[in-house]
């Protein structure tokens, strides 16, 4: 049955008093089952009127809100410095523009920071929204720290990292268009075509073909046997593959400490907009967000909601993400949305999300442990950071965007479209000064994506090795890029 159901919740212009209907969430019902519900409700008004207007007198207080010299004000976020979040030094209020963490996170079409599972074939590719390049192309890259178990076949679009020492058993024809970097052992029944180099630390046995395109280097004491057909050289050296994902405590992105700095230091006031806004959900709840930076206490209920954002725009989460219906986000021209959830996705633990024409635009940051499920009716669109949770992908089989999990597991067939331009959420960033150890590693630091850390420092690549996984230098520019598409 098709029905409209009154929230409290209502677009922005409506004024106290007023009738207001929105779609319910039954809303792919038949047209002539129709019925209007229509009562009268009490609007939160939410005002996107220009930046230097303060209106909202009903909104619950905020803390004193810091004026130190780290603090970006709402005109500076809006025009693109990015939300100030605290990470590392909780001391010092360290700060980070978001589109750099998008960057250093994002990297990967599908990052685990143990296992990934499937029931059926994994495929990946990429495309570039930011250049309106949907089609599909090369890239897509996949980074396992434990072991990949798969029933089907495997066609990734850029490189397979899996630095686990379980073996990877292949039956079918699989291939890899970047590199191939394993720690354990490879035993390919069917067929295996790398494009580029392998490196294989464990032992090596093909019964079917395996081709390597580029070089193959394998541990010394180890026997590769089998059909090995390769077209570069052949060595014998060490083989030791580091983790692709970033997921020691370390270098984990602190996605709590960002919640709450932001609930002090927000835009809520401005806005007129209240940290209670979602607490209880019911029907559809159409909100259209300004520009800024919004805190609410938590995201619950049974309806569901449908975000229109214009502008640069974040959303921290103080709780739990507890809702029965979709969360659908509707961009604008110039739309982005990072929404930062603290707690866990409960309720009936689905993270569904859909109809986002620039996926790299929008990017959820999960700071709980418990598992929940990635779900949608045409399929997940857009970026999920959740290295604490185990995931599992249920009710569609193709994503866009990317997914950086604690472990990920589905009962059928994944492919994922890879969007490349969330490489570039930093570009209108600010220039960050790096702490006083310097860079370190491949988590959330301060370098650019297209930066390598060479000796601490945030430098220019000369060798694939300088830079993280799975970019490659371009030894022309100097700068860690992905495979051409």
């Amino acid at each position: 049955m098709h029905a409209r159901w009154l929230v409290a919740l209502a677009l922005a212009g409506c004024s106290a008093g007023e009738e207001v209907t929105v779609n319910g969430p039954d809303a792919a019902a038949a047209p002539d089952a129709v019925v209007d519900v229509v009562r009268p409700i009490d609007v939160v008004p939410y005002d996107v009127t220009p930046l230097d207007v303060v209106r909202g007198e009903d909104v619950v207080p905020e803390a004193a809100v810091d004026t130190g010299p780290d603090v970006i004000t709402r005109e500076q976020f809006c025009m693109g410095a990015g939300p100030p979040v605290v990470v590392g030094d909780r001391v010092t209020m360290s700060t980070r523009c978001v589109g750099r963490i998008a960057e250093a996170v994002f990297r990967h079409a599908i990052c685990t920071c143990t296992d990934l599972g499937l029931a059926g074939y994994l495929q990946t590719d990429s495309f570039d929204s930011g250049a309106s390049m949907m089609m599909a192309e090369n890239g897509g890259a996949v980074g396992i720290n434990g072991g990949l178990s798969l029933v089907g076949v495997m066609r990734i679009g850029d490189a397979l990292t899996m630095s686990g020492t379980a073996p990877l058993r292949l039956i079918g024809a699989h291939t890899v268009r970047g590199d191939l970097a394993l720690q354990g052992d490879l035993q390919v029944a069917g067929t295996l075509d790398v494009e580029r180099n392998a490196r294989i630390r464990g032992n090596l046995l093909a019964i079917g073909p395996f081709r390597v395109r580029g070089d193959l280097t394998t541990q010394p004491g180890t026997l590769p046997l089998g059909v090995i057909n390769v077209s570069g050289a052949r060595r014998s050296a060490n083989v030791d593959v580091a983790p692709p994902c970033a997921c020691r405590d370390s270098e984990i992105f602190d996605v709590r400490g960002a919640v709450t700095d932001a609930s002090a230091r927000n835009d809520n006031a401005a806005a007129g907009f209240r940290r209670d806004v979602f607490n209880g959900v019911v029907g559809e709840a159409r909100v259209e967000l300004p520009c800024g930076r919004f805190f609410v206490e938590r995201i619950a209920g049974l309806g569901a909601i449908t975000l229109s954002v214009q502008g640069r725009t974040a959303l921290f989460v103080g709780g739990d993400f507890d809702l029965g219906g979709y969360f659908n986000v509707e961009l604008g021209p110039m739309g982005e949305l990072d929404v930062f959830v603290a707690g866990s996705i409960l309720g009936a633990g689905y993270l569904r999300m859909g109809r986002v024409a620039r996926p790299s635009k929008v990017r959820f940051y999960i700071g709980g442990e418990r598992g929940f499920t990635l779900a949608g009716v045409a399929g997940f669109q857009g970026n999920v950071y959740a290295p604490r949770a185990p995931v599992t992908i249920a009710g569609f089989n193709e994503m866009r965007g990317s997914l950086f999990a604690g472990r990920v597991a589905t009962a059928g067939d994944l492919t994922i479209h890879y969007d490349r331009s969330v490489l570039r959420a930093g570009d209108d960033c600010p220039p960050e000064m790096p702490p006083a150890g310097g860079c370190t590693g491949c988590g959330v630091g301060v370098c650019r994506a297209t930066q390598a850390c060479v000796s601490g420092a945030c430098a220019m690549c000369r060798t694939d090795a300088d830079c993280c996984a799975p970019f490659v230098c371009e030894t022309r520019t100097g700068q860690c890029l992905p495979l051409p598409p």
